[in-house]
């Protein structure tokens, strides 16, 4: 084992030993879960700003997490960060017989389906899922719930012929929610109508066929979505700095005008 990382393990046993960190010794696999979470959140956030400094701290951070969890599960006598190892590892030399064995696997598409294929034969031993879409986290964000959705209804074969019907589906989902939207009893400030959940599920049935587009183009949702946020932020924050009065204060045209600008000196600063 690494120096740096069997002398970081006996930090963590050394903080949960019991005369150790009063905070880390009452933590346990719930509480901690909401900061792996969060941790995993800014490690995306790291890879999304290209900073490789703060990619290592947060990885960091992140490894922090896993490393804890496991010194919980071994304080509670289940298991320690060396079973945690032998598994992934194991899994790891399993899903790879083209590099560990005599498979064959030519390209990454290859590579995917055979990982997927082995999925399926090791669950063979397990008790039987009822449905082709269980064993999906319902802690997953929703966009990232509706990728991996998509991605095991494809695995079963359903899936559109060509992308040019996931568009037409789209404008299909866009019109109905459009509908929903204009109908006489819906009303925006009521969410216990009837109407309001129809159009909350016709808005849902939109971003599900965007997320569809995004997995036919190889893209993660949420990440571009993230960036979409990044960007807007970025954006927004030029506005604060060049406008000569709060931007509450603007009119539309002069928000138009001033976002436009925005817009103009990033073009201009990547030529």
């Amino acid at each position: 084992m690494s120096q740096h990382l069997d002398a970081f393990i006996k930090t963590i046993a050394r903080l949960r030993a019991p005369d150790g960190c009063p905070w880390d010794r009452e933590q346990t696999h719930e509480s901690l879960a909401r900061f792996l979470l969060e941790e995993t959140y800014e490690v995306l956030e790291a890879v999304h700003e290209s900073n490789s400094d703060n990619l290592k701290e947060e990885l960091g951070d992140l490894l922090l997490q896993i490393v804890l969890n496991a010194q919980v599960a071994k304080d509670n006598g289940t298991f320690d960060i060396e079973d945690v190892a032998a598994g992934i590892n194991a899994k790891m030399i399993s899903r790879h017989p083209h590099v560990f064995a005599d498979a064959k696997a030519e390209n990454a598409d290859a590579v995917l389906k055979q990982w997927e294929d082995l999925k399926e034969e090791e669950k063979k031993g397990k008790p039987k899922q009822e449905s082709a879409l269980d064993g999906i986290p319902r802690a997953l964000p929703a966009l990232m719930q509706a990728l991996k959705i998509s991605e095991k209804a494809v695995n079963q074969g359903f899936e559109w012929e060509h992308e040019d019907q996931i568009w037409q589906q789209l404008h299909s989902e866009i019109d109905e929610l459009k509908e929903a939207l204009r109908h006489e009893k819906y009303e925006k400030k009521r969410k216990d109508t009837k109407e309001f959940r129809e159009a909350q599920l016709e808005l849902g049935d939109v971003l599900f066929t965007i997320v569809n587009i995004a997995r036919w183009n190889n893209m993660n949702p949420e990440e571009t979505l993230l960036m979409a946020n990044e960007k807007f932020k970025r954006r927004f924050k030029t506005m604060e700095q060049l406008a000569k009065k709060p931007l509450k204060d603007l009119s539309f045209q002069e928000y138009e005008d001033l976002w436009k600008q925005v817009k103009k000196g990033e073009e201009i600063s990547k030529s």
